[in-house]
């Protein structure tokens, strides 16, 4: 084991000890001061984020662009620490009263024995999504991408694992087989589209730019003809809100690139409605969807834009 990954593992025990010290606002407040120096003094990837903020938002103006942005920043600081109190009361609290829209369209989806393919988008409250999968009653499959840290990673994983026991995690380096196998046994299959994804994937559009996400939904569904629905969830007037949908597909004959690229894109299409509602709780707005490079240097910002 490298020595690097014993001191970042020290690391963060020490840290997940000392917030856990904390009462719950008091972290709150904290998290919202932390995420006000970095908007003010160390704006992490905002070309980025303004540019994904602008194909979302063609039309919007470079100020309420940039509102929005600072919404994002708090809203990314908070969802990071969540995993470190996620065994709170108040947490759990938050979980218990979360609103779910559409769990008749699920359940009606497991009743058919074949597993569910559920894809989802990267937002911030996506630890709080998962525990309520870990807390609920259906056998849950997490497709994940692992830390190169494994002490960390197991830590985290073991984090979701003890607020509940129906979430397992499924590397997504694994083999195709491997997650047939978990929708034989009638699991919800969890697999998130809004990456770009290089290495062999199939063109998207999402906001009318395309990039490229897995192929692996519209495997599963082509070779399992497991039902494949969608979900997104938010938080609304301090609320969680999860909301699931199906993807109505035709019947399918082969596994061509056609196929497997519009399957694909009927299922990220369903995304678009809230994100643009809930564009600050999107976590993807901070990564390199659309494309790699070509973002600007810098985005320019007045006090005024910086303070409003």
């Amino acid at each position: 084991m490298k020595l690097k990954y014993k001191l970042e593992y020290a690391l963060l025990r020490s840290a997940v000890f000392c917030i856990n010290l904390l009462p719950l606002g008091i972290i709150n407040t904290l998290t919202s001061s932390i995420a006000w120096i970095i908007w003010v003094f160390f704006p992490f990837r905002l070309p980025v984020a303004y540019e994904n903020m602008s194909t979302v938002f063609p039309a919007m103006p470079h100020a309420k662009k940039l509102r929005l942005l600072k919404k994002a920043y708090r809203h990314f600081l908070r969802a990071a620490g969540l995993i470190l109190v996620i065994h709170r009361d108040e947490i759990s609290t938050m979980i218990d009263q979360t609103r779910v829209n559409g769990l008749d369209i699920l359940d009606e989806a497991l009743s058919q024995g074949k597993g569910v393919i559920l894809t989802t988008y990267h937002g911030c409250w996506f630890e709080a999504y998962f525990a309520w999968f870990s807390r609920g009653t259906r056998p849950t499959s997490l497709i994940y991408q692992q830390q190169s840290n494994p002490l960390c990673d197991g830590f985290f994983v073991n984090q979701r694992q003890r607020y509940g026991k129906y979430l397992d995690h499924l590397h997504s380096l694994e083999k195709l087989q491997t997650y047939q196998n978990a929708l034989k046994k009638n699991r919800i299959l969890i697999i998130s589209l809004d990456q770009n994804y290089t290495d062999n994937g199939t063109p998207v559009t999402l906001f009318n730019r395309q990039f490229t996400c897995a192929r692996g939904t519209a495997l599963l569904h082509l070779k399992t003809k497991a039902p494949v629905l969608t979900s997104v969830y938010y938080l609304k007037n301090n609320q969680l809100h999860i909301d699931f949908e199906r993807v109505d597909l035709p019947e399918y004959n082969d596994l061509s690139d056609e196929v497997i690229s519009q399957i694909s894109n009927l299922s990220i299409e369903k995304y678009e409605k809230t994100i643009s509602a809930y564009p600050e709780q999107w976590f993807s707005l901070f990564h390199r969807l659309w494309q790699k490079s070509g973002y600007p240097k810098k985005i320019k910002r007045s006090l005024k834009e910086i303070f409003a």
